[in-house]
C-alpha cells in the first residue's frame, strides 16, 4: 500500500514538473516579456496537435459551421496563444509581479452587483462565469479587492496543482473559500450563502444526464449542470453573469458585470421553468464565448453528453478523440489500484 502510494505521489510530481519548470522560468520576467513567450508556445502547442487540439478543433467546427476551415485554424491558433498567456499570468502571479498584475484588474458594471446584494435576502449573489480569460486571476483581483468569494469548481486530481491553483486565486490574506463540485459541494453551497457570500459558478461544462438538463449552446444540445439555477430559483438569490476580457496581447484586464438575470418562476410546470432558466443562463456564456472566441477554453468535451434524441450531433464517444498516452494510461492503473486497496475489503 505505501508502496503504490509512492508510486502515486511520483507520478503527480511528474505530472505537475512542467508548471514546475515553466514558474522558475517566467515568474520573475516582465509580463509583456512573459506573456509574449507564453502566446508562442501556445501557438505552438496548436500546430504539433494532440487529443487536446483535437477537441478544440471539433467544438470550433460545431459551434462556427459557417466559418472556413481556414478561419477556424487561425481561431484555433489564437485560442492556444491566449492560453498560453494565461499560463504564463499563473506563473506572474507567483512571483515579485503579482500586485502589478491585480493593479491592472478593472471591474466595470459594480452597480449591478450592489443591485443584486440589495435584492438578495440573504446579500449573497451567484456570480456566473465560465474558463474564460484569465480568470483565476479574475478570483485573485476581487478578494484582493475585498469580495468575499466562494468557488465551486471541479479541481484537479493532481494535488499539487490543486494547490498551487488555490494559493494563485488566494494570495496571502485574502478571504476566499473552495468547494469541489459534487453532491457534497450542496451543504457548502447552501452555507455560503446563508452568510451572504459571493459563489462563484463555472458553468460551462459538460454534465452527466443525471447532474442536467439539455439546453442549446451554439445551436447544439448541451447538458448543463442545473443545480445552481435551481437553488437561485428556491432561494431567491439573484445570478449575475460575470467575465473577464483580456486589453488587446497586454497584462490589463477588465471585468464585466452584467445585470441579474431576470429568472423565470413558475409552479405550473417546474422542469419547463428550471430548463428555461439553465438555458438563459447558458445563453449569457454563449454572447460573451461569441464576443472573444478566443478567451474560451476550447479544449472541454462540452458535447460529450448527447441527447437521446432531438439534435443533429452522434450519440456516443466518437464526437471526440480518445485519450491515450502510456503516461494517462499509468496514472489511471495506479488511481484505480488505489481505490480498490482503499475500499473496505480490499487489500492492506
Amino acid at each position: 500500500m505505501n508502496r503504490e502510494l509512492v508510486r502515486s505521489s511520483v507520478i503527480d510530481a511528474l505530472g505537475f514538473l512542467p508548471f514546475r519548470v515553466l514558474r522558475a522560468g517566467l515568474r520573475n520576467r516582465s509580463p509583456q516579456r512573459a506573456l509574449d513567450f507564453g502566446a508562442f508556445c501556445g501557438r505552438v502547442v496548436a500546430r504539433f496537435g494532440g487529443s487536446g487540439v483535437e477537441v478544440a478543433r471539433t467544438n470550433l467546427s460545431l459551434a462556427f459551421p459557417e466559418r472556413s476551415e481556414q478561419e477556424r485554424g487561425r481561431m484555433l491558433d489564437d485560442v492556444y496563444a491566449n492560453i498560453g498567456r494565461v499560463v504564463a499570468e499563473l506563473a506572474l502571479l507567483q512571483g515579485r509581479h503579482r500586485e502589478q498584475l491585480l493593479d491592472g484588474v478593472h471591474i466595470e458594471g459594480r452597480e449591478h452587483l450592489a443591485a443584486a446584494e440589495a435584492a438578495s435576502p440573504t446579500g449573497a449573489v451567484m456570480v456566473v462565469t465560465a474558463h474564460f480569460g484569465s480568470w483565476d486571476l479574475c478570483a485573485a483581483a476581487l478578494t484582493a479587492q475585498g469580495h468575499p468569494l466562494t468557488v465551486v469548481h471541479r479541481g484537479f486530481s493532481n494535488p499539487q496543482l490543486e494547490t498551487m491553483f488555490t494559493q494563485v486565486r488566494r494570495g496571502t490574506e485574502a478571504d476566499l473559500e473552495e468547494l469541489k463540485m459534487g453532491p457534497r459541494a450542496v451543504t457548502g453551497v447552501l452555507r455560503a450563502l446563508r452568510r451572504g457570500r459571493k459563489l462563484v459558478l463555472l458553468a460551462d461544462q459538460n454534465a452527466k444526464p443525471e447532474e442536467g438538463v439539455f439546453v442549446p449552446f451554439f445551436g447544439h444540445l448541451a447538458c448543463t449542470r442545473s443545480a445552481p439555477a435551481l437553488i437561485a430559483m428556491r432561494r431567491g438569490i439573484p445570478i449575475l453573469p460575470a467575465f473577464v476580457y483580456r486589453e488587446g496581447r497586454s497584462a490589463r484586464h477588465v471585468v464585466r458585470l452584467s445585470p441579474p438575470l431576470e429568472l423565470e418562476s413558475s409552479a405550473a410546470d417546474p422542469e419547463k421553468t428550471l430548463q428555461a432558466n439553465v438555458a438563459r443562463l447558458t445563453a449569457s456564456i454563449e454572447e460573451a464565448v461569441r464576443r472573444a472566441p478566443d478567451h474560451w477554453l476550447w479544449l472541454h468535451r462540452r458535447w460529450r453528453t448527447r441527447p437521446r434524441t432531438g439534435d443533429d450531433i452522434a450519440a456516443g464517444e466518437a464526437l471526440y478523440p480518445v485519450r491515450r498516452g502510456p503516461f494517462r494510461w499509468l496514472r489511471r492503473s495506479l488511481r484505480q489500484r488505489l481505490r480498490r486497496d482503499q475500499a473496505p475489503g480490499g487489500a492492506t
